[in-house]
């Protein structure tokens, strides 16, 4: 909870600097590359959250891994974040801003599970409806899932819509279970 929320109000001070210095575009890029080494990198991960080594040295490393490839705004950030002693959420912080960015510019992250790679129609179809659906922008997410069988599931927000026949299989499974059968003596 604590994470959560610490993670939300920078992202938001973030974000708002973003947008009144007119850089949002650029910070929202800075950000996802900041998510990338995260996620790519475990021994980033362990710098930021070790208690051991101090602000400065985490200051030095921070500076001579995106002096080159951040925007001024974006690099003092982390520099204020880790004088804050706030750098173990920097991937969650970073995260949080992209989520006020998709937010902001109304774009929906929509994941799609398919048994095989779809063709470019049935994406154009599938983008379109989510689309008349949402009202805005759609992200939209693939992954192939051979499990399922066939069919499809797709995700977005809190909505589900399951159409795969490893569902429906499962349904079926459930309705034999009943026993329709009743003694009648």
């Amino acid at each position: 909870m604590r994470q959560t929320r610490i993670s939300k109000r920078y992202a938001k001070a973030l974000f708002d600097m973003a947008i009144e210095m007119k850089m949002l575009d650029q910070t929202t890029k800075d950000m996802e590359l900041v998510i990338s080494v995260c996620r790519e990198n475990k021994n980033f991960r362990l710098l930021l959250k070790s208690p051991i080594i101090n602000s400065k040295r985490k200051t030095a490393i921070i500076k001579a891994l995106f002096e080159k490839h951040l925007q001024k705004i974006s690099l003092h950030f982390l520099l204020i974040i880790t004088n804050k002693r706030r750098e173990a959420y920097l991937e969650s912080i970073a995260k949080e801003f992209i989520n006020l960015f998709k937010e902001y510019k109304n774009i929906t992250t929509t994941f799609l599970k398919t048994a095989v790679k779809i063709d470019d129609d049935i994406r154009k179809k599938i983008l379109d409806i989510m689309k008349q659906q949402t009202g805005g922008e759609i992200e939209l997410i693939e992954e192939i899932k051979k499990e399922l069988l066939g069919g499809f599931v797709l995700n977005y927000g809190d909505k589900k819509y399951d159409a795969s026949i490893q569902k429906q299989i499962e349904d079926l499974k459930k309705e034999f279970e009943i026993n329709l059968y009743e003694k009648g003596f």
